[in-house]
């Protein structure tokens, strides 16, 4: 089996991508592990309701990644918990020539994928649509809103850049920016201010900030967070992602849905917390950056999780 894409986690946002691109004439395989999941889709197809439109998408699905034989990209969007494994699994094709991208949650991803199929085959990304996995081959379209990649040692290179036209043609709109981690933390904190409160109190994101009491602390976790990356040396703006903050959280579009962290809550998954929380408390601890509010946000999700059985 060969693929101009292999998305290897096909959630909410996993199977959105594979549909835009398959759509925009790419040759798609959706990996994902959930066997529910995966023989939903190959039985009844890729059922999806929201944006666009409700439709039905035929689109090939597996769940062993071993049935690939070649590929150009390799888009991971599974748990950045899943990377590792995800990532040794995926040797025989970065070894042709495949390319990794991270569209994941949270820090250090790339770097776990780094270091099962070496950095030189591993692009950052990030993206801000939004996808939510309603069931089994159900999936819920929020919107469509620009994504983007870049080396992880800055500057913009000749594939990042052929990379994002190919996507861009196909229906996924994607830029190449020469600081893609700039981008990921612009991302991250907007994720951290808002993922924890969602999954610990089962509330939208709209509601979640309408209340003030919590909303204070969602702008409390900003703030450490903020300093953390200031002091990486990252040039970020505190009014630019407050208004991202406010962007994100607005009714009507991505602030009518709970974060990722709280669906995993939900359905008793291990979430993303230690990627999203808990690296930036290491990297805060490091540099001498006070995180209290993150400290505790973190811990109060893993004593969550410790009622569930994996």
């Amino acid at each position: 089996m060969k693929a101009d894409v292999v998305v290897i986690g096909a959630g909410g946002m996993g199977a959105l991508f594979g549909s835009i691109l398959q759509a925009g004439g790419l040759e798609v395989v959706l990996q994902d592990t959930n066997i529910e999941h995966v023989e939903a889709i190959q039985r009844d197809g890729l059922q999806i309701k929201g944006f666009g439109g409700d439709r039905k998408v035929q689109i090939t699905t597996i769940s062993d990644t071993g049935q690939i034989q070649s590929a150009d990209l390799l888009l991971f969007q599974c748990k950045g918990n899943a990377s590792r494994e995800a990532a040794q699994r995926v040797k025989h094709l970065t070894s042709q020539g495949s390319v990794c991208i991270s569209f994941q949650n949270g820090l250090g991803n790339e770097e776990v994928i780094s270091e099962a199929v070496g950095p030189k085959n591993v692009l950052g990304g990030l993206t801000a649509m939004a996808g939510f996995m309603r069931g089994p081959g159900q999936i819920h379209d929020f919107s469509r809103v620009p994504s983007y990649i870049g080396e992880m040692d800055g500057g913009i290179s000749e594939r990042t850049e052929l990379i994002a036209e190919k996507l861009t043609k196909a229906g996924l709109e994607t830029h190449a920016v020469p600081n893609i981690q700039l981008e990921i933390w612009k991302k991250l904190l907007g994720n951290i201010s808002m993922s924890a409160l969602s999954g610990l109190t089962n509330l939208k994101v709209a509601p979640l900030m309408a209340i003030p009491e919590l909303r204070a602390v969602s702008f409390q976790a900003m703030e450490e967070a903020l300093s953390v990356g200031l002091a990486m040396g990252l040039p970020l703006e505190r009014d630019a992602v407050i208004k991202g903050m406010e962007m994100i959280s607005q009714p009507g579009g991505t602030g009518d849905n709970k974060s990722s962290l709280c669906v995993d809550l939900l359905n008793q998954r291990r979430s993303e917390v230690d990627f999203i929380y808990g690296k930036v408390v290491e990297i805060g601890e490091t540099k001498g950056i006070p995180t209290p509010t993150l400290k505790t946000l973190h811990a109060l999700v893993k004593g969550v999780e410790s009622n569930f059985s994996w």
